[in-house]
C-alpha cells in the first residue's frame, strides 16, 4: 500500500503484491532511543503490575489452588500472541503496534475499532492502577483521602512520560527491576518457608498440602475458566514491547530477545507466585482489599516485612500505569495520524514525545482519579477491571486476525519471510482463537458482578459506538484531509 493511497482514503484495500511498501505516517517525529534492555523491562513493567500485585488476590480467594491452571493456559497463549507480534514488528517496527498492522492487513475500518477499544482498555487499566495506589496507601494511612495518593500518583506518571523517550526508558527500567528483584525475593523466601520454616522456628500455616487440604478446585472447573478473562488482565500490557519497538535502536535484534524474555520471565513470576502464595496460606484467606502477597507475608508475624512489601506493590501498581500510558498515547497518536482521533492529540513535540495524545489521555485518567472521590478505590478497581478485561479479549483477537492475513501473503510470496516466526501459524491462531472465543462466551453464564455479563453488554455496546465513529471519520477525512504530523 502507498503512502497516498494510505493517506488519501481511509478504505483502501489492504497491501497485496502489486503495491507498493506499506509506510506508517504514524511514525514520523519518534526517535529511535530505546535500548534492547530498555524494551524487556517496560514490557516487564506494563504487565507485572496491579493485576498480579492486587488482583491474584481475589482470583485465589475464588478459584483456589487450581489458578495455577488458568495461568498455565494464559501462558501458553501469550507465548503465541508475542511471537505473532513479535514477527510482525520485525517485519515492521512501529510505534503503531497492532493497530497499524491491521491497517495494512485487514483495514482501515478494523484499525479504527482495533485501537479505540485498546485506547478504552489502557485507559481503563490506567485507572484500575492509579486506584490500587489509593488501596496500597490505606495500610500505612488508613485515614487519609485516598484520592489525594492517587492524584500524586498521576503527577509522578505524567511528568515520567512528558520527558523524552530515554529518560522514560531508564526510569520504568528501575521501575521494573525494583518489582523484578522483589517477586524473586519473594519466591525465595516463600519457598524456604514452607519447606524449611519448622527448623528456623517460624510459627506458620504454610505447607504444600494447603494445595490440595481444601479443594485443587474447591468450587469446580468453571470458575477456573471464568477467571481466565481477568487472568487476561493480569498479562494486559505486555504487548507494549510491540509499540516500544517503533523506538528501538535496532529493533530487528532487540524485539526478538525482549519477546523471548518476557514471556519466560512472566510464565515464572506469575505461575511462581500462585503456587507460593497458594502454599503459604489457605488460599480463602486471600481477598481484594489487599495485595496478596502483604497479607501472605504478614501471616509470617516477622516485623515491617509486610509494610516492606506494600512498598514493593506500590511502586510496581506506578510503574504499571506509567508503561500503560506510553503505550496509549503512542496509539493514540497513530489513530489521530490517520483522522481516526481529535486532530490535537497528532501534536509531537521537537523530543518526540506525542504530546497531543498525552494530555487527552492524562486528562481521562485525572477524571478516574476524581472518581475516587465519590467511591473507594476498591470499587473503581473493580469496575475497571472488569469492563477492562473483555475489552482486552478483543483486542487480542484483532492481533492474530492481523497475523493470519499477515502470514497469508507470506506465504503467497507478498511479503517476505522474518526469521523471528509465530510456530505452527495457521493453525496455532486458529486454538488461540477458538480459545479467545470461548472465554468471551464463558462471560455468559458468569453473572457475579462487574466482571461477567454485564461487562460483555458494555463491552459490545462500546463496539458499536466505535463502529458508528469511523463512519464520521471516513466523511471527515474525505472533506478535510488528514492531520499534519510534523513535530512541532
Amino acid at each position: 500500500m502507498s503512502v497516498g493511497s494510505e493517506s488519501g482514503s481511509p478504505d483502501s484495500p489492504p497491501a497485496d503484491s502489486t503495491t507498493a511498501p506499506y509506510v506508517e505516517r504514524g511514525d514520523i517525529g519518534y526517535r529511535q532511543s530505546l535500548s534492547s534492555l530498555q524494551m524487556q523491562m517496560i514490557a516487564i513493567g506494563g504487565a507485572v503490575g496491579v493485576g498480579l500485585f492486587l488482583g491474584l488476590g481475589d482470583q485465589l480467594h475464588s478459584v483456589g489452588p487450581g489458578l495455577v491452571l488458568s495461568y498455565a493456559v494464559v501462558g501458553v497463549l501469550v507465548y503465541l500472541l508475542m511471537r505473532a507480534l513479535g514477527e510482525m514488528s520485525v517485519y515492521r517496527p512501529t510505534t503503531g503496534a497492532f493497530v497499524s498492522y491491521a491497517r495494512e492487513f485487514v483495514g482501515p475500518r478494523f484499525a479504527h475499532l482495533t485501537g479505540w477499544l485498546y485506547v478504552t482498555v489502557a485507559i481503563l487499566v490506567g485507572i484500575a492502577e492509579i486506584s490500587a495506589v489509593g488501596v496500597y496507601t490505606a495500610y500505612w494511612f488508613p485515614n487519609a483521602p485516598e484520592w489525594l495518593s492517587a492524584l500524586v500518583a498521576l503527577c509522578l506518571v505524567f511528568g515520567s512520560n512528558i520527558l523524552t523517550v530515554r529518560a522514560f526508558g531508564l526510569i520504568e527500567s528501575v521501575a521494573a527491576a525494583v518489582k523484578v528483584i522483589a517477586i524473586v525475593l519473594f519466591l525465595v523466601t516463600g519457598l524456604l518457608v514452607v519447606f524449611l520454616g519448622g527448623p528456623f522456628g517460624w510459627e506458620t500455616e504454610a505447607s504444600v498440602t494447603n494445595l490440595w487440604s481444601g479443594g485443587f478446585l474447591p468450587h469446580g472447573i468453571l470458575p477456573a475458566i471464568v477467571v481466565m478473562q481477568v487472568v487476561v488482565f493480569s498479562f494486559s500490557a505486555v504487548e507494549v514491547t510491540a509499540t516500544a519497538a517503533g523506538e528501538a535502536k535496532d529493533a530487528a535484534v532487540a524485539l526478538p530477545k525482549a519477546v523471548r524474555g518476557v514471556v519466560l520471565r512472566l510464565g515464572l513470576f506469575y505461575i511462581g507466585s500462585v503456587l507460593v502464595l497458594a502454599m503459604l496460606l489457605p488460599t480463602e484467606r486471600y481477598s481484594g482489599g489487599e495485595s496478596p502477597f502483604v497479607t501472605a507475608l504478614a501471616s509470617l508475624n516477622v516485623p515491617y516485612l509486610g509494610g516492606i512489601m506494600n512498598v514493593v506493590v506500590l511502586s510496581a501498581s506506578l510503574s504499571g500505569v506509567n508503561a500503560a500510558l506510553y503505550a496509549t498515547v503512542r496509539l493514540l497518536r497513530n489513530l489521530a495520524a490517520h483522522g481516526s482521533a481529535p486532530k490535537w492529540t497528532v501534536r509531537m513535540s521537537g523530543q518526540g514525545v506525542p504530546v497531543g495524545a498525552l494530555w487527552f489521555v492524562g486528562v481521562l485518567y485525572l477524571a478516574g482519579a476524581v472518581l475516587i472521590l465519590f467511591a473507594d478505590a476498591g470499587s473503581i478497581f473493580s469496575l475497571a477491571l472488569g469492563s477492562a478485561s473483555v475489552c482486552i479479549l478483543l483486542s487480542w483477537i484483532s492481533i492474530f486476525v492481523s497475523h493470519l492475513r499477515f502470514s497469508a501473503q507470506v506465504r503467497s510470496g507478498a511479503i517476505a519471510p522474518v526469521s523471528f516466526r509465530m510456530p505452527g501459524t495457521p493453525y496455532t491462531n486458529w486454538c488461540c482463537l477458538a480459545l479467545l472465543g470461548v472465554l468471551v462466551v464463558s462471560l455468559l453464564f458468569d453473572f457475579s458482578g462487574d466482571t461477567g455479563f454485564y461487562s460483555l453488554v458494555v463491552t459490545m455496546s462500546l463496539v458499536a459506538v466505535h463502529l458508528a465513529t469511523y463512519e464520521f471519520v471516513k466523511r471527515r477525512v474525505a472533506r478535510e484531509g488528514l492531520p499534519d504530523v510534523t513535530p512541532v
